[in-house]
């Protein structure tokens, strides 16, 4: 009896301890059907013994909080020891986090030798941050000629940020030779991945024809793209279309939509032209109440020209009461900023002010 119950404990042993010590694939199970605790013993376990796998994907659930708090510091940490076994992702992610600050005090000379081996090995997220830091020279020589390389070898594995800033690298000519069309092909690889820089360059290419035919018609249906993919930007220039009557019929009730839309998620330009429709009676009845509170939302980032408007605005009493220190305040703002306009209406209302018209 003894003899069978001794057999029958040491199967179960084999049995529990084949479930706790199961291997990667089996904690890759546990971890994408949601056992984040048993997945995190086993890459721990796993991990202690020098599985470079195990240390990464350690480190990517700290890195994303996905399973457990997220902990950069401690990221990191895994990230290292990965990377220093020779985990490709791993030294990807090294190099990403130092380039950003992430668990680790910024540092791109720190981040360059890891994005670097990552990169020759193929990994499309390494190239795209190296080829950022050769554009900017953060950390190394600016270099738009290897910059552009990187973003390629990184497009044609499909990221679409990659792809996005290949574009721009044609369009602008830079480490490569301007090439309008090229960049148009480029843009529309990423903007099937929905990227909203890119859907946009697409509509600026064709709103000025940058070598293609020049169709503010097909413009506009780049930016309607953006629009639907909630880009505020798209929205605000889609809006300016409709107002203007550039490739689509003029209608200011369709430009007022999409300005307040761009307008309340923060974006500052449609801000100013939503005020602007309020202040002008365009396609809605004037009310400068509410162009006046636009106007200061968009000032109130900086925004050149809604300064401007909003300085009128207080040197009319438009909306607001009269305030001359106001008026003169926000229209220096606008002068410095290069609106030459600003300048002569702060003569105007000086000279108004001294002969006690106001």
């Amino acid at each position: 009896m003894r003899v069978v119950l001794a057999c029958t404990m040491m199967m179960l042993l084999l049995v529990s301890g084949s479930a706790l010590f199961a291997g990667i694939d089996e904690a890759d199970d546990a971890f994408r059907n949601g056992h984040y605790i048993d997945a995190y013993r086993e890459y721990r376990r796993l991990a202690d013994q020098g599985d470079s796998d195990a240390q990464f994907k350690l480190g990517e659930m700290y890195y994303s909080g996905n399973g457990l708090p997220q902990n950069y510091e401690k990221a990191v940490t895994w990230f290292q020891k990965a990377a220093e076994n020779g985990h490709v992702a791993a030294q990807s992610r090294l190099g990403v986090a130092y380039s950003l600050g992430q668990g680790v005090a910024q540092d791109n000379r720190k981040a360059i030798p890891w994005l670097k081996q990552a990169a020759v090995e193929g990994d499309s997220e390494a190239q795209f941050y190296l080829a950022t830091l050769y554009y900017s020279g953060q950390g190394i020589p600016q270099d738009y000629h290897e910059a552009a390389k990187w973003f390629r070898s990184a497009a044609e594995q499909g990221s679409a940020d990659a792809q996005y800033r290949l574009a721009l690298s044609y369009y602008r000519g830079e480490g490569v030779d301007k090439d309008y069309m090229q960049a148009l092909a480029w843009c529309e690889k990423a903007a099937n991945r929905k990227h909203t820089g890119a859907i946009r360059l697409a509509a600026l290419i064709y709103y000025y024809g940058n070598g293609v035919s020049q169709s503010y018609k097909v413009a506009s249906e780049w930016y309607r793209k953006g629009a639907g993919n909630n880009d505020a930007l798209a929205q605000n220039y889609l809006g300016e279309m409709y107002r203007d009557g550039l490739g689509v019929p003029q209608d200011y009730t369709m430009a007022m939509s999409l300005f307040r839309k761009a307008a309340m998620s923060g974006n500052a330009e449609a801000q100013l032209n939503l005020g602007l429709l309020y202040f002008t009676g365009a396609g809605v009845d004037v009310n400068l109440d509410e162009a006046a509170k636009w106007f200061k939302l968009s000032a109130e980032q900086g925004y050149p020209q809604a300064q401007y408007a909003l300085g009128l605005a207080y040197a009319g009493g438009l909306g607001v009461v009269y305030d001359y220190d106001r008026a003169d305040f926000l229209l220096r703002k606008a002068q410095e900023q290069g609106i030459e306009e600003a300048a002569a209406q702060r003569k105007a209302l000086a000279r108004d002010r001294a002969s006690g018209r106001r």
